[in-house]
Protein backbone atom coordinates (compact mmCIF):
# COMPACT_ATOMS: atom_id res chain seq x y z
CA UNK A 1 0.00 0.00 0.00
CA UNK A 2 1.35 3.45 -0.93
CA UNK A 3 1.96 5.96 1.82
CA UNK A 4 -0.49 8.82 2.35
CA UNK A 5 0.55 12.15 0.84
CA UNK A 6 0.33 15.56 2.48
CA UNK A 7 1.29 19.08 1.54
CA UNK A 8 3.55 20.69 4.11
CA UNK A 9 6.53 22.89 4.86
CA UNK A 10 10.02 21.41 4.94
CA UNK A 11 12.38 23.06 7.45
CA UNK A 12 15.79 21.40 7.53
CA UNK A 13 15.06 17.79 8.52
CA UNK A 14 11.50 18.40 9.72
CA UNK A 15 8.16 18.45 7.91
CA UNK A 16 5.39 20.66 9.26
CA UNK A 17 1.84 19.75 8.26
CA UNK A 18 -0.75 22.35 9.24
CA UNK A 19 -4.21 23.80 8.61
CA UNK A 20 -6.59 21.64 6.54
CA UNK A 21 -3.90 19.06 5.81
CA UNK A 22 -3.36 18.54 9.53
CA UNK A 23 -7.07 18.14 10.13
CA UNK A 24 -7.30 15.55 7.36
CA UNK A 25 -4.30 13.65 8.76
CA UNK A 26 -5.56 13.72 12.32
CA UNK A 27 -9.35 13.50 12.11
CA UNK A 28 -10.07 11.71 8.82
CA UNK A 29 -7.16 9.36 8.17
CA UNK A 30 -6.30 9.05 11.87
CA UNK A 31 -2.58 8.75 11.22
CA UNK A 32 -0.63 7.70 14.33
CA UNK A 33 2.75 8.70 15.74
CA UNK A 34 5.45 6.50 14.21
CA UNK A 35 3.66 6.04 10.88
CA UNK A 36 5.43 7.02 7.66
CA UNK A 37 3.90 9.47 5.18
CA UNK A 38 5.04 11.41 2.11
CA UNK A 39 5.19 15.19 2.37
CA UNK A 40 5.65 17.52 -0.63
CA UNK A 41 6.07 21.28 -0.74
CA UNK A 42 5.93 21.97 -4.48
CA UNK A 43 9.67 21.81 -5.16
CA UNK A 44 9.39 18.60 -7.19
CA UNK A 45 10.60 16.27 -4.44
CA UNK A 46 8.91 13.73 -2.21
CA UNK A 47 9.94 13.68 1.44
CA UNK A 48 9.41 10.37 3.20
CA UNK A 49 8.74 11.24 6.83
CA UNK A 50 7.99 9.56 10.15
CA UNK A 51 5.35 11.21 12.30
CA UNK A 52 6.78 12.52 15.59
CA UNK A 53 4.01 14.63 17.06
CA UNK A 54 0.36 15.23 16.18
CA UNK A 55 -1.09 18.44 17.56
CA UNK A 56 -4.38 20.25 17.24
CA UNK A 57 -2.97 22.81 14.81
CA UNK A 58 0.01 21.05 13.23
CA UNK A 59 1.83 17.76 12.87
CA UNK A 60 5.61 17.47 12.97
CA UNK A 61 7.45 14.66 11.19
CA UNK A 62 11.09 13.65 10.82
CA UNK A 63 12.37 13.62 7.23
CA UNK A 64 13.81 10.17 6.56
CA UNK A 65 14.48 10.40 2.83
CA UNK A 66 14.29 12.95 0.01
CA UNK A 67 13.60 11.62 -3.47
CA UNK A 68 12.79 13.09 -6.88
CA UNK A 69 9.10 12.81 -7.68
CA UNK A 70 8.42 10.50 -10.64
CA UNK A 71 5.19 12.21 -11.73
CA UNK A 72 6.72 15.61 -12.54
CA UNK A 73 5.92 16.59 -16.16
CA UNK A 74 8.88 16.07 -18.48
CA UNK A 75 7.63 18.46 -21.17
CA UNK A 76 6.49 22.07 -21.04
CA UNK A 77 2.77 22.02 -21.86
CA UNK A 78 0.67 25.18 -21.45
CA UNK A 79 -3.11 25.26 -21.81
CA UNK A 80 -4.65 28.60 -22.84
CA UNK A 81 -8.39 28.57 -22.23
CA UNK A 82 -10.91 31.35 -22.70
CA UNK A 83 -12.95 31.79 -19.51
CA UNK A 84 -15.84 29.31 -19.32
CA UNK A 85 -18.50 28.54 -16.72
CA UNK A 86 -17.05 28.10 -13.25
CA UNK A 87 -17.87 24.40 -12.76
CA UNK A 88 -16.42 23.51 -16.14
CA UNK A 89 -13.35 25.67 -15.55
CA UNK A 90 -12.70 23.93 -12.24
CA UNK A 91 -12.97 20.55 -13.97
CA UNK A 92 -10.40 21.59 -16.60
CA UNK A 93 -8.01 22.91 -13.93
CA UNK A 94 -8.19 19.56 -12.12
CA UNK A 95 -7.63 17.49 -15.26
CA UNK A 96 -4.87 19.75 -16.59
CA UNK A 97 -2.91 19.04 -13.40
CA UNK A 98 -3.52 15.29 -13.68
CA UNK A 99 -2.52 15.25 -17.36
CA UNK A 100 0.77 17.05 -16.77
CA UNK A 101 0.30 20.69 -17.73
CA UNK A 102 3.12 22.88 -16.46
CA UNK A 103 0.90 25.93 -16.59
CA UNK A 104 -2.63 27.01 -17.45
CA UNK A 105 -3.62 30.48 -18.63
CA UNK A 106 -7.24 31.62 -18.40
CA UNK A 107 -8.24 34.74 -20.33
CA UNK A 108 -11.31 36.70 -21.34
CA UNK A 109 -12.28 36.76 -25.01
CA UNK A 110 -15.15 38.60 -26.68
CA UNK A 111 -17.55 35.69 -26.19
CA UNK A 112 -16.40 34.52 -22.76
CA UNK A 113 -19.31 33.38 -20.61
CA UNK A 114 -17.55 34.15 -17.32
CA UNK A 115 -15.69 37.16 -16.03
CA UNK A 116 -12.33 36.41 -14.44
CA UNK A 117 -12.45 36.93 -10.69
CA UNK A 118 -9.10 37.14 -8.95
CA UNK A 119 -10.74 36.55 -5.57
CA UNK A 120 -11.49 32.99 -6.72
CA UNK A 121 -7.76 32.25 -7.00
CA UNK A 122 -7.54 30.68 -3.54
CA UNK A 123 -10.27 28.20 -4.51
CA UNK A 124 -8.52 27.34 -7.77
CA UNK A 125 -5.23 26.86 -5.91
CA UNK A 126 -6.94 24.36 -3.62
CA UNK A 127 -8.14 22.46 -6.69
CA UNK A 128 -4.55 22.38 -8.00
CA UNK A 129 -3.29 21.12 -4.63
CA UNK A 130 -5.97 18.42 -4.40
CA UNK A 131 -5.25 17.26 -7.96
CA UNK A 132 -1.51 17.12 -7.22
CA UNK A 133 -2.18 14.86 -4.26
CA UNK A 134 -4.50 12.63 -6.29
CA UNK A 135 -2.09 12.13 -9.20
CA UNK A 136 1.00 12.13 -6.94
CA UNK A 137 2.68 15.16 -8.50
CA UNK A 138 5.10 17.08 -6.29
CA UNK A 139 5.12 20.30 -8.33
CA UNK A 140 2.31 22.78 -8.77
CA UNK A 141 0.79 23.70 -12.12
CA UNK A 142 1.11 27.46 -12.55
CA UNK A 143 -2.27 29.17 -12.96
CA UNK A 144 -2.53 32.66 -14.47
CA UNK A 145 -5.31 35.01 -15.48
CA UNK A 146 -4.40 37.28 -18.40
CA UNK A 147 -6.01 39.65 -20.87
CA UNK A 148 -6.50 38.38 -24.42
CA UNK A 149 -3.54 40.36 -25.75
CA UNK A 150 -1.21 39.28 -22.92
CA UNK A 151 -2.29 35.68 -23.45
CA UNK A 152 -1.56 35.95 -27.16
CA UNK A 153 1.90 37.39 -26.51
CA UNK A 154 2.68 34.44 -24.23
CA UNK A 155 1.17 31.88 -26.64
CA UNK A 156 3.31 33.24 -29.48
CA UNK A 157 6.47 32.30 -27.57
CA UNK A 158 5.68 28.57 -27.52
CA UNK A 159 7.75 26.43 -29.89
CA UNK A 160 4.78 24.26 -30.91
CA UNK A 161 1.43 26.05 -31.00
CA UNK A 162 -1.90 24.23 -31.41
CA UNK A 163 -4.95 26.38 -32.13
CA UNK A 164 -8.21 24.43 -31.94
CA UNK A 165 -10.15 26.32 -34.60
CA UNK A 166 -13.65 24.89 -34.83
CA UNK A 167 -15.07 24.58 -38.37
CA UNK A 168 -12.00 26.26 -39.90
CA UNK A 169 -9.17 24.07 -38.62
CA UNK A 170 -7.27 21.52 -40.68
CA UNK A 171 -6.31 17.91 -40.12
CA UNK A 172 -3.18 17.65 -37.98
CA UNK A 173 -0.67 14.82 -37.62
CA UNK A 174 -0.45 14.48 -33.85
CA UNK A 175 2.54 12.14 -34.14
CA UNK A 176 4.57 15.30 -34.77
CA UNK A 177 4.25 16.03 -31.05
CA UNK A 178 6.47 13.08 -30.16
CA UNK A 179 9.62 15.20 -30.07
CA UNK A 180 7.97 18.44 -28.98
CA UNK A 181 9.25 19.93 -25.73
CA UNK A 182 7.34 23.22 -25.47
CA UNK A 183 3.67 22.96 -26.45
CA UNK A 184 0.97 25.62 -26.27
CA UNK A 185 -2.69 24.63 -26.65
CA UNK A 186 -5.25 27.39 -27.33
CA UNK A 187 -8.98 26.78 -26.93
CA UNK A 188 -11.92 29.16 -27.01
CA UNK A 189 -14.98 29.37 -24.78
CA UNK A 190 -18.43 27.94 -25.55
CA UNK A 191 -19.09 30.57 -28.21
CA UNK A 192 -15.68 30.26 -29.81
CA UNK A 193 -13.58 33.19 -30.99
CA UNK A 194 -14.73 36.16 -33.03
CA UNK A 195 -13.33 36.49 -36.54
CA UNK A 196 -11.19 39.42 -35.39
CA UNK A 197 -9.70 37.30 -32.60
CA UNK A 198 -9.07 34.40 -34.97
CA UNK A 199 -7.15 36.69 -37.32
CA UNK A 200 -4.94 37.88 -34.46
CA UNK A 201 -4.33 34.29 -33.30
CA UNK A 202 -3.42 33.12 -36.81
CA UNK A 203 -0.77 35.86 -37.03
CA UNK A 204 1.23 33.91 -34.40
CA UNK A 205 1.59 31.11 -37.01
CA UNK A 206 0.06 28.27 -34.97
CA UNK A 207 -0.95 24.84 -36.20
CA UNK A 208 -4.54 25.60 -37.20
CA UNK A 209 -6.09 22.30 -36.20
CA UNK A 210 -9.44 20.57 -36.40
CA UNK A 211 -10.71 18.17 -33.74
CA UNK A 212 -13.05 16.38 -36.11
CA UNK A 213 -16.53 16.83 -37.50
CA UNK A 214 -18.22 17.01 -34.10
CA UNK A 215 -18.14 20.34 -32.24
CA UNK A 216 -16.71 19.71 -28.78
CA UNK A 217 -17.42 21.60 -25.60
CA UNK A 218 -14.51 23.74 -24.41
CA UNK A 219 -13.80 21.47 -21.44
CA UNK A 220 -13.90 18.36 -23.64
CA UNK A 221 -11.51 19.87 -26.19
CA UNK A 222 -9.17 20.97 -23.41
CA UNK A 223 -8.96 17.55 -21.79
CA UNK A 224 -8.67 15.78 -25.15
CA UNK A 225 -5.86 17.96 -26.51
CA UNK A 226 -3.83 18.10 -23.30
CA UNK A 227 -4.17 14.34 -22.95
CA UNK A 228 -3.05 13.71 -26.53
CA UNK A 229 -0.11 16.10 -26.22
CA UNK A 230 0.98 14.58 -22.93
CA UNK A 231 0.80 10.96 -24.07
CA UNK A 232 2.32 11.45 -27.53
CA UNK A 233 5.18 13.64 -26.26
CA UNK A 234 5.81 11.10 -23.48
CA UNK A 235 5.23 13.73 -20.85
Amino acid sequence: MSMKRFFGEIIKNKAIISEEENGHLRNVLRIKIGEEVVVFNGDGNDYVCKIENIGKNETVAQVIKKQTNKAIPKKDITLYLSAIKRDNLELVIQKAVELGCKRMVVFESERSTMKIQQEKMSRYEKIVLSACKQCERADFMQLKFLSFDDMLFDFAKRETKLFANEREGEKFDFSLLKDAKDIGILIGCEGGFSQFEKEKILKTNPENISLGLRILRAETASILLVGLASIISEN
